[in-house]
Order: C-alpha cells, then structure tokens, then sequence
C-alpha cells in the first residue's frame, strides 16, 4: 500500500518549519508520499485545483496546518481522509468556540465573555477582575494575547486593532504566571507532556522564547484528553492547561499545535506517532 498526501500550509516551501519537515521525513520512513502544499501557492478554477502552475491530484489524506480562507477546504475535497476533519478544525480554530463547548470535571474554565473593546472597562473589571486577559479569537503563537491591568491599557486595543473586532476577555490566573503546561492528545490517548516556562512574560509560548521541560503526564491529564477527544473528534491535539490551586484552568486547545518543543523536551517522536495513526488507518480499512 503506497500512501500519498498533502500537508496544508501557507506556502509550498516551508525551509523552517520544524513540524512540517518532521512529518514528511516520519511519512518517507513509512513509504508515504507526503508533499507541502501552500495555499499562497494555490489557484482554484472551475477545472482543477492549481498548485506551482500544475493540477494537484487526488490524495489519500490530508493534514491541516493553515487556518484562513476557502481554498485550504477545496484542497481537502481532493483526499479521501482529512486530519484534523475540516468541519471541527474550523470551529475549534476559534477559542470563544473552546470555551463555549468545551468542559471536564478534570478542569476548571476562567471566567470569560465574548465583547468587541467598546465594551466600558468597568464592566469588563467588574465581571472578570483585575488583570484581566483579552485574547483575539483565532490567534497563535501568543500573538493577540494581551494583560489589561488598567483603563490605559484597554484603551490601547481599539489604538492597535479595529473597533469591530471581537475578543474573549478571561479572568487572569495570577498563579500560572510565566508557564503552562501542553499535552499532545492523539484521539483522546496522551503521548507527551511538557511545562513551559518563561522569563518576565506573562504568556508562556515557545515562539515567546519559552523554555520547555518534560512534565510528568498525570491521571487528570488522561481524563482531560478524552473528554476533549469525545467533544470534538479531533484526531491530533495540543492541549493547554494553566495552573491552579486545587484544578488546572483550561487555557485552549491547539487544532494545528507544533512539535518542536515536545519532541525536544521529552523525546518522544510525535511525528512517527502521528504518521503512524493515519498509516493504520488506511490498513483497517
């Protein structure tokens, strides 16, 4: 059985991209063809869908990494297997839907609500505290998450963004602040964990220059990915918690999260894990 597929990303040629890099070289080991397809790359005409001037084909499966417009879900039309499947990665590609649909009796949820930053400071203080975090809906790598300590600073979001754009306010975990800790969930099974820890920011992204350690993967973890896992039906999750005194807080979930730092800092071969997944899919069938 000779396996073809598609990774969707924003260009065809991802040099840098850790992720990308490891699940074509995990897939080649397989005997799969595993190709990078860039949606800056990509046409589509009533015809055909067109990639670097040529017709893309049809395809076992595809991976989604790219989260804007309507040409990533033409591309999926083209593979007979979708990871994650396009319909729940595109909800969950939005944090007020996490929060929204989302619970575990393992977890504890922030207060939040769903406001544009026209909202009166007061009221936003009232209802979450003080800091509070503004969080824009379908941001990554720490990008749009902002601590607003004060009218000043909330002030500054319609300064920087649009009017009209939505945020997810949330209560602010004072005891979580500078790290957090991600889980890789493959269908509600957890394969990995690490800790991330900062130095002088609130927001503990690996992008954000966070440092990364293997974190003992725990029975609430395990409880937390099923739910998750039955919730969604998202075959490939990074999973974010914050931490609490008695639970830890849900922070969100990541439909397209990156490997690097897992697979750094506890060893474990997430792309093999997750190449593997699909492969056994296609030999079940």
């Amino acid at each position: 059985m000779s396996l073809t597929g598609y990774i969707i990303e924003k260009y065809n040629c991802m040099t840098d991209a850790y992720t990308c890099n490891r699940l074509v070289e995990e897939a080649q080991k397989e005997g799969i063809t595993l190709r990078i397809v860039g949606v800056y790359d990509t046409v589509v005409t009533e015809q055909a869908i067109w990639n670097a001037g040529k017709p893309l084909s049809p395809c076992d499966f595809v991976i989604n990494r790219y989260k804007w417009g309507k040409t990533k879900e033409q591309i999926n039309r083209l593979a007979k297997r979708t990871y994650n499947a396009i319909d729940a990665y595109t909800v969950f590609v939005n944090k007020y839907e996490q929060v929204r649909r989302l619970h575990s009796e393992a977890f504890l949820m922030p207060k939040y609500c769903l406001a544009t930053a026209m909202l009166p400071f007061d009221l936003l203080a009232q209802k979450l505290g003080l800091p509070f975090v503004a969080k824009g809906l379908e941001n990554s790598m720490g990008e749009e998450i902002i601590l607003v300590r004060d009218q000043t600073e909330y002030a500054k979001l319609l300064q920087q963004y649009s009017k009209d754009k939505e945020w997810l306010f949330e209560e602010y975990i004072g005891t979580s602040y500078g790290k957090d800790m991600r889980f890789y969930s493959i269908r509600g099974n957890v394969i990995a964990c690490m800790k991330r820890q900062s130095q002088g920011d609130f927001r503990a992204n690996v992008a954000l220059g966070a440092s990364v350690s293997a974190f003992e993967v725990t029975p609430e973890m395990r409880q937390i990915a099923k739910d998750i896992y039955a919730q969604t039906g998202l075959d490939f999750l990074g999973i974010d918690l914050l931490f609490g005194t008695q639970k830890p807080y849900f922070c969100e979930i990541n439909v397209m999260p990156g490997i690097e730092g897992m697979e750094k800092a506890t060893g474990v071969n997430v792309a093999r894990e997750i190449i593997r997944t699909i492969k056994g899919d296609f030999a079940n069938e």
